[in-house]
């Protein structure tokens, strides 16, 4: 073959029958193509990639023992790269649950899009699926609380939507003292404030006073007594008293450890009482010379806890401070500043206004179910009765204390016999419950009277925020919250309370402690708590628990019969309720229920209590014949005037002539205008104003007679 024969043409020379053919060059050249179109740095990396898995696979020939180890945690770290964001606003949080729902075949709805064969079209960049992100799931944020008070300068906060709102919702479960504190949440707590005379106004005082008492605890849960005063003053060993008594109010308002907008503030407060309890049960030192004062309202303060939310813990710890104040009780039924009974004093004392913390405390205790000896119960109830006086008053104590006399009374200390009397016997001290009403009604809340020194020690003065506490608190038991005597209270209270809280400044939300008993010791911590809890008792007891009855734990929850029944003997059944009649608690509660289920149909049997033997049960008879204006009860009612024996009830007497609307009862009427007793002639005054339909002639009789002659 020659040179012509064997050299290489270019492809466009090549002949025709060669051209596109592929004629590849030998494999050498080929291998050295290949290696040459190869650059530097691929060589190098090759030869760096290769060194490390040299190196890689001589370490673990070295830890040959712990291969799968290692090789799971690299897989487990490799893992963790791909998957994690980039950015996580918080730790990582829990997988979301996804709740198991099986859908219905019959009702399963099948998108648009038809999902093809990933094995067929594996590959094809048209049907490849977008990459997967992680996300992580929103952290879980608690509902926002009710707003606190405005901060207005001029003016208090607002309740909420509706009256009583922004409250907490109620449990799941009923706590022990559900049938006592039913009325201090949610609708039954708007119904409440309704029915006894709160409101709008009322509420935002008590909002902006829990608002202040929750800015003043200490961190520990207690109050310092100090903080009280604007320029000092205040004692240390008012601490555990003043601490429990900043409590109530919180709970009062159905705030618990465990519900409600100030929970921490009252978790605090009943974590640090629990903290003061010693091995024998007792709340506070030995040692303190107000030992008893502070175990009285701190066993108070646990009990309503207790009841509340259910809590074990604070049950145990309300149980032993019963129990505490059970073996300490005098044998003439009270106690003193001190625990006395137990060696601290060689001469027994009583003092009544201690007494009648314990008076609440063991109501408070029986209604969520801790047993209270009869005992001691009796014990109480015989010492007011020793020392309550036929005009309505109640002494201080049965000796003196000091330079303190015994025998001194005051306004105040009216109000406490009153309350105490009224959840201790109801029935027994009718008569002494009737005429302390008739003393506080000429003595009705007066914000200015706070300025008038105690003359003496022997009559104190006693017009203060402890005896308005006590004296709203018995006026609202003894009238269950309606009523003539109880609106009079109640529309004082409130004139002498609202206008005067303070609404500005550091102190805002507070009262003053402008009296001159207790106010100038513990200052507008304790005369704030007092205010809140005046302007809670709308709803802080029921008015329908049963005082005279037996111990009450968690109610019973009973189906409603359409028919009344009598199961034994003195007990009759009305809607689902067992009433026994031959208590008088129950009588009164009984008409209530059997006047609102029968209407006018009850008249009958209202009209023939107008003589009972009890005269809660006449007044309440006289409520509601006033409430469902019957015709029938005009003559009745107007003959109960000339009975001495119906003087206590008066003036709801003299209000149901007034409620029942018929013009014949004027003369009557008129004539009580000239009445020694000054509640008699202004009862007087708003019966004939309300049959005149709103016309107010004030007390001059002749206007009267010559208003009606032209309106018969």
């Amino acid at each position: 073959m020659t040179r012509a024969e064997i050299v290489r043409l270019p492809a466009f020379a090549l002949p025709v029958h060669l051209k596109g053919k592929n004629i590849r060059p030998p494999r050498h050249e080929r291998a050295i193509a290949v290696a040459k179109s190869i650059g530097r740095w691929t060589w190098n990396s090759v030869g760096i990639a290769a060194g490390v898995h040299l190196l890689a696979l001589v370490i673990a020939m070295f830890m040959v023992n712990h291969v799968p180890e290692v090789v799971q945690r690299v897989q487990q770290v490799s893992l963790e790269r791909e998957l994690a964001p980039t950015v996580l606003p918080s730790t990582e949080p829990e997988a979301p649950q996804v709740p198991d729902v099986e859908p219905l075949d019959d009702e399963l709805v099948v998108p648009d899009e038809v999902f093809m064969d990933r094995e067929i079209d594996a590959g094809d960049p048209e049907l490849e699926a977008p990459p997967e992100e992680i996300f992580a799931p929103e952290p879980q944020v608690a509902p926002p609380a009710p707003a606190r008070p405005d901060t207005h300068s001029l003016r208090r906060p607002e309740a909420g939507p509706g009256i009583g709102g922004g409250q907490p919702q109620p449990s799941r479960d009923d706590p022990a003292g559900a049938g006592l504190f039913k009325n201090r949440k949610g609708e039954n707590k708007a119904a409440a404030l309704k029915q006894h005379g709160g409101g709008s106004d009322t509420e935002d005082a008590v909002n902006l006073g829990l608002e202040y008492l929750a800015r003043t605890q200490d961190p520990d849960g207690s109050w310092t007594p100090s903080k009280g005063f604007e320029r000092g003053g205040g004692h240390s060993s008012y601490r555990g008293m003043l601490s429990a008594l900043c409590v109530l109010p919180f709970l009062a308002a159905g705030h618990s450890p465990e519900e409600g907008t100030y929970k921490d503030n009252v978790r605090r407060g009943i974590d640090w009482l629990m903290r003061q309890q010693t091995s024998d049960g007792g709340v506070g030192s030995a040692v303190n010379t107000n030992q008893m004062y502070m175990h009285t309202v701190a066993t108070l303060a646990l009990c309503e806890a207790f009841g509340l939310t259910g809590d074990d813990e604070i049950g145990r710890s309300a149980e032993r401070a019963v129990r505490f104040l059970e073996r300490t009780q005098g044998r003439n039924g009270g106690w003193d500043y001190m625990a006395a009974v137990t060696g601290a004093r060689s001469v027994e004392r009583n003092d009544l206004s201690i007494t009648g913390w314990g008076v609440l405390a063991f109501n408070s205790a029986r209604a969520v179910g801790i047993k209270v000896n009869d005992r001691v119960w009796s014990g109480m109830s015989d010492l007011y009765e020793k020392h309550s006086l036929s005009n309505g008053e109640t002494f201080y104590a049965d000796r003196d204390y000091g330079s303190l006399s015994a025998k001194r009374k005051g306004i105040g200390m009216v109000g406490v016999g009153l309350a105490s009397r009224v959840m201790l016997d109801r029935g027994k001290f009718e008569k002494f419950n009737y005429a302390a009403e008739r003393l506080l009604l000429q003595n009705t809340p007066d914000y200015e009277r706070f300025f008038d020194r105690t003359v003496g020690s022997a009559n104190p003065n006693f017009n203060g925020y402890y005896g308005w506490y006590y004296s709203t608190l018995g006026m609202f038991l003894l009238n269950e919250g309606r009523g003539p005597a109880w609106d009079k209270w109640n529309t004082e209270l409130k004139s002498a309370l609202l206008p005067n809280q303070v609404l500005d400044g550091s102190r805002r939300g507070s009262w003053r402690a402008d009296d001159s008993w207790i106010g100038p010791i513990m200052g507008d911590l304790y005369s704030t708590a007092l205010a809140v809890l005046c302007l809670e008792v709308y709803y802080r007891y029921s008015s329908a628990h049963k005082t005279d009855g037996a111990t009450t734990g968690r109610p019973t929850v009973r189906r409603p019969e359409p028919e009344i029944k009598e199961p034994s003997p003195g007990v009759v059944t009305l809607n689902g309720e067992d009433f026994d009649l031959n208590k008088s608690g129950d009588r009164s509660r009984y008409l209530r229920m059997l006047s609102r289920d029968k209407g006018l149909g009850a008249v009958p049997v209202l009209l023939s209590h107008l003589a009972d033997e009890s005269l809660s049960v006449r007044n309440t008879s006289l409520n509601e014949l006033g409430r469902l204006k019957s015709k029938d009860a005009v003559k009745p009612v107007q003959a109960m005037l000339t009975d001495p024996a119906n003087d206590p009830i008066r003036i709801t007497i003299i209000d149901t002539l007034g409620n029942i609307g018929d013009h014949s009862v004027h003369p009557t009427l008129i004539r009580l205008l000239n009445d020694a007793d000054e509640p008699v002639r202004r009862q007087a005054q708003s019966s004939l104003t309300r049959l005149a339909g709103g016309k107010d002639l004030g007390v001059n009789r002749r206007s009267w007679e010559d208003w009606f002659a032209r309106n018969p």
